[in-house]
C-alpha cells in the first residue's frame, strides 16, 4: 500500500473512532438523564459512579470489580442490586433503601427488602457454582454479608447472639455488640450434596484443616449451617463455633439453643475430630433422616469443636497420657479457670475462657457436653465440693478433705443422672462402666458425680449450671487421649447415637412464655423450681426452659414491678410441657416495688452465683491448685 494511501486510511479509521465513542457519550448523558445513577461503595474506599440500569429505579445491574464488601447505594430510594463482581452473581433484587429501614452507614450495612418477597437465586463461585432458591414470606429481607470470594448470604431481620459470622468470608461487615438483628439465611433447604464431593476423611485436623473444612461446609450448606468465631485463643486463632440448624442464623421462637465444646485441653483430640464428623453427618442426613431432620427443625445446636487451639498443635498423636499440649498457650488449665461456686478461684482470666463467659452470658443455653479424654465416662455436677463444718478451724483438713472423693450432688441430681445415663446408654462400651487400665477408677453404669470421682476448683459445667442455669456434664470419650487416627471411625461409630441423642434431650421437661397482661414478653424473670434452688431467667421473648422428669413441679416467677406467682405443673415422659404464665403489675405510692425485697422471694441475678463462694486463697490456695493440677494430669 501506498504511504498516502495508508495515510488517509488511518485518518478514516480514527475519525469513525471518535464518532463512535461520541455517540456513546452522548447515549450515556440521556440514559443517566432518563433513569438516574446509582454509587456502590466499596470497603477500601474505591467505588462506582454511573452505574445504569435498565429502569428508572436506579437499580445496579452489573459492577465488574471484583465482588463488594460493605456495599451500599448513594441516594437512591428503591435502588436495587443485581449483579456483583467477577465470579459472583445476585438476582435477588433487594431494594438497599427500604424506606424509613435505612442502613448502618458507618460498617456500611443496609437493610433491605426483597419486592414482593419474591424469590430469587445466589449463586456461590467459590470452588464451584452452588445456588439457592431463596424466599422471604414477610416481604423483607437484608443484603448483609458480601465477603471477598462473592456473596455470601441473603439474609433477613432476625435475632443474633453478638457475633460475627465468619469473618474470612466477610471481612467487613462485623455485627459485634449492640443490635439485635443477625443476618437469617431463609429458603427451601435442597442444597446437599451426596455426589461425593463432600467428604471428611478420619484424620486429625489441625487449625488450618478444621478452618477450611468449617467453611467448606458453611458454603455448601447455607441454609443448615452457619459460622462464626466467639473469640481467639492467646496466639490469635480464631475459636470458631458452627451452628446446624434449619434456622442457623436465627433463633427459633420457644426452641431451645444447646451446645458442645470440645478440645478444652489440648491433647484430648477425639472429641474435637467428633464434632467435625457430627456437623458432617447431621449436615448430610436432614433430608434422609427424620429424627435429624426433627432435631434441626427444632433445636440450634452450636459446635465448639476447638476451646485450645493453641495447645492442640503442641500435641502429639499417639501420646496418651501426660500434659503437653494440656494446657493453653500461656500454661493455664482452662478447666480450673472458670469462677467457682464453692471456693474463690484467683486464677488469671484467658482469653479462651474469657470468650466462652461472654459467649453463655448472651446466648440462653438450655443443654450442653463438654468434650474431654483420658477415661471413659459421662461426669455431671457438682465438680467441686463445700468444706465439712469440722475442717473450718484446721485449713490443712480443708484441703484434704476436698480430695476425699464424696459426692457433690445438685438440687437436680436426678437430672443430671439421667442426662448423663442417656449418653452412657446409647454408648456400646462406656455403658459397662469397666475400667480403662489397672489402678483407674471403674464407673457404675459408665457415670459418676464429678466431685466423687476427683474434685476440681474452677470447672466449666459447675460454673455453666451455676450462672446460667444451663445443665452441662463432662463427657470422657477415650482412655487414650490422643490415639492414633486409624482409631477415630470405632470412636464415631460408637459415640454417634450418644451425641444425637443427648441433645434431643433439650426438649424433654418444661417450657413456655412470661409475658404481662398486654402479652408482651418480660424478659429476665426470675425462675426456680420449687426445692431446686438454682434459678434461672427468660430471654428477651419472655422465654423459659428447664430439663425436668416425669412428675409434679411447683413453679416460681418474679420480675421487678410485677406480683410474684407461683404455678403448679406436671411433666410427662411423651413430650414437654408448655406452661405460660402471666405477670401482673404491682404499685405502691412511690412506684413499681421489687418484690423480692417485699415477700423474701429467693433470687439469683443472672451472672451471680446462688451464694457467696468462700475465701480460701493464699498459700492455702496455691497447694490446693498445684495437687489439683497433678490429679487432673493423671486422670485426665
Amino acid at each position: 500500500m501506498k504511504p498516502s494511501s495508508w495515510y488517509a486510511s488511518t485518518l478514516v479509521v480514527a475519525f469513525l473512532y471518535l464518532y463512535v465513542l461520541a455517540v456513546q457519550y452522548i447515549r450515556a448523558e440521556e440514559l443517566q438523564a432518563e433513569r438516574g445513577s446509582s454509587q456502590i461503595t466499596f470497603h477500601d474506599g474505591t467505588s462506582v459512579d454511573s452505574a445504569y440500569t435498565a429502569d428508572p429505579s436506579g437499580s445496579l445491574r452489573s459492577v465488574g470489580v471484583g465482588s463488594i464488601a460493605d456495599s451500599y447505594t448513594n441516594e437512591k430510594q428503591g435502588a436495587s442490586l443485581h449483579s456483583v463482581g467477577i465470579g459472583s452473581t445476585v438476582d435477588v433484587s433487594p431494594s438497599l433503601y427500604p424506606g424509613s429501614a435505612g442502613g448502618d452507614r458507618e460498617s456500611g450495612i443496609e437493610s433491605s427488602s426483597t419486592a414482593g418477597g419474591r424469590p430469587g437465586v445466589i449463586s456461590y463461585f467459590n470452588d464451584e457454582s452452588k445456588s439457592t432458591e431463596l424466599y422471604n414470606p414477610e416481604g423483607a429481607g437484608s443484603l448483609r454479608a458480601v465477603g471477598n470470594v462473592g456473596l455470601d448470604r441473603a439474609v433477613g431481620n432476625s435475632y443474633r447472639p453478638g457475633y460475627s459470622y465468619d469473618p474470612s468470608y466477610n471481612n467487613h461487615n462485623q455485627f459485634y455488640g449492640g443490635s439485635d438483628s443477625l443476618p437469617a439465611a431463609t429458603g427451601n433447604i435442597n442444597s446437599h450434596h451426596q455426589d461425593g464431593s463432600y467428604v471428611l476423611d478420619f484424620k486429625y485436623h489441625n487449625y488450618d484443616k478444621l478452618t477450611k473444612f468449617l467453611r467448606t461446609t458453611s458454603s455448601k450448606f447455607p441454609n443448615l449451617t452457619a459460622l462464626y468465631s466467639i473469640g481467639k485463643s492467646v496466639q490469635g486463632r480464631d475459636l470458631w463455633v458452627m451452628v446446624v440448624s434449619a434456622s442457623p442464623y436465627e433463633h427459633m421462637i420457644g426452641k431451645p439453643d444447646v451446645k458442645y465444646v470440645a478440645n478444652m485441653h489440648g491433647n484430648e483430640a477425639v472429641g474435637r475430630e467428633l464434632m467435625l464428623h457430627l456437623i458432617h453427618y447431621l449436615v448430610t442426613s436432614y433430608n434422609s433422616d427424620s429424627y435429624i431432620k426433627w432435631l434441626l427443625d427444632n433445636t440450634r445446636i452450636h459446635i465448639l469443636p476447638s476451646m485450645n487451639p493453641d495447645g492442640f498443635e503442641v500435641a502429639r498423636e499417639g501420646q496418651c497420657d501426660g500434659g503437653q499440649g494440656r494446657y493453653n498457650a500461656r500454661g493455664f488449665d482452662l478447666n480450673r479457670n472458670f469462677p467457682d461456686y464453692f471456693k474463690q478461684n484467683n486464677k488469671r482470666g484467658q482469653p479462651e475462657t474469657d470468650a466462652v463467659k461472654e459467649w453463655i452470658s448472651k446466648i440462653q443455653f438450655v443443654l450442653s457436653g463438654g468434650l474431654h479424654g483420658g477415661a471413659l465416662v459421662a461426669s455431671y455436677p457438682f465438680d467441686n465440693t463445700p468444706n465439712s463444718r469440722m475442717c473450718k478451724s484446721s485449713p490443712l483438713c480443708a484441703v484434704f478433705h476436698s480430695y476425699a472423693s464424696t459426692p457433690s450432688l445438685t438440687p437436680d441430681d436426678d437430672v443430671f443422672k439421667h442426662l448423663a445415663l442417656t449418653y452412657s446408654n446409647n454408648h456400646p462400651v462406656m455403658s459397662h462402666g469397666k475400667a480403662c487400665k489397672a489402678g483407674t477408677p471403674s464407673f457404675n453404669q459408665g457415670i459418676t458425680n464429678g466431685a466423687a470421682w476427683y474434685p476440681l476448683t474452677g470447672g466449666m459445667q459447675d460454673f455453666n449450671y451455676v450462672w446460667y442455669g444451663c445443665m452441662e456434664i463432662t463427657l470422657e470419650l477415650s482412655c487414650c487421649k490422643y490415639p492414633p487416627a486409624s482409631e477415630l471411625p470405632k470412636f464415631w461409630e460408637e459415640n454417634r447415637m450418644s451425641l444425637v441423642k443427648f441433645l434431643a434431650e433439650a426438649h424433654r421437661g418444661v417450657h413456655g412464655f412470661v409475658m404481662d397482661e398486654n402479652g408482651n414478653p418480660v424478659e429476665k424473670a426470675s425462675l426456680k423450681v420449687k426445692s431446686r434452688d438454682v434459678g434461672f431467667q427468660t430471654t428477651k421473648y419472655g422465654e423459659f426452659w428447664r430439663i425436668l422428669l416425669p412428675g409434679i413441679y411447683k413453679l416460681e416467677v418474679y420480675a421487678d414491678g410485677y406480683l410474684p406467682r407461683e404455678m403448679d405443673f406436671m411433666v410427662v415422659e411423651q413430650h414437654p410441657t408448655l406452661l405460660n404464665v402471666t405477670l401482673h403489675p404491682a404499685k405502691r405510692q412511690d412506684g413499681y416495688y421489687h418484690p423480692q425485697q417485699q415477700h423474701g422471694y429467693y433470687h439469683r441475678p443472672q451472672g451471680v452465683p446462688i451464694n457467696k463462694p468462700n475465701e480460701n486463697g493464699g498459700i492455702l490456695s496455691s497447694i490446693s491448685n498445684g495437687f489439683n493440677n497433678l490429679v487432673s494430669n493423671i486422670f485426665g
